[in-house]
């Protein structure tokens, strides 16, 4: 494999690396939205199921005793739903993996800037490479399942939503003065 197509493949893996990152932060927005509407969903249920009994202790009808049944047995099925599927272990797993994958990719990007400026032998190029690819295969078979929909989300995030995109300028902006590039665009 000559150097050339040593590059080509180390900014392919970078390539996707940063959009399977981006796709596990998408995977976490999505159950964190999913664990909101939940709790938000269980607290209702609990208030209507409180409303009901306390109707049926003053004044309960067969139908007002039938709703709070049913509106209890949703409540309580929410409940079992919670506590058998545990989503906040999978964000803290699609979270460690995005963690892992995010330092795999300041990895490859620090390798292409050392490759674009000659300063690897070929020799340690693929020896970096090689080491790195291994890493993220290990990533990838601890990674939690992700969904077509993060996928697209991620997409649309990092292709229209430019969110891993930055203007020299503003790069600039968190660098002191002296560090600064005199010729960052606008």
């Amino acid at each position: 494999m000559s150097r050339e197509s040593s590059k080509r493949m180390i900014k392919e893996s970078y390539g996707r690396i940063v959009y399977s990152h981006k796709t596990h932060e998408k995977a976490m927005e999505r159950l964190n939205r999913r664990i909101a509407l939940v709790k938000w969903g269980n607290l209702l249920l609990i208030v209507l199921t409180f409303g009901g009994v306390l109707n049926a202790v003053f004044d309960g009808g067969p139908v007002s005793n039938l709703l709070t049944v049913f509106v209890s047995a949703l409540a309580l099925a929410l409940a079992i739903y919670r506590m058998s599927f545990n989503p906040e272990k999978e964000i803290l797993e699609h979270r460690r993996t995005a963690t892992k994958l995010w330092h795999l990719r300041e990895e490859y990007a620090n390798l292409m800037a050392d490759i674009w400026d000659g300063a690897l032998p070929e020799v340690e190029t693929r020896r970096r490479r090689d080491d790195l690819t291994a890493r993220l295969a290990q990533v990838y078979g601890d990674a939690p399942p992700t969904t077509s929909n993060d996928y697209r989300r991620a997409q649309k995030a990092l292709g229209h939503g430019e969110e891993m995109t930055f203007a020299k300028k503003e790069i600039d902006r968190f660098l002191p003065a002296e560090l600064r590039d005199s010729s960052a665009d606008p």
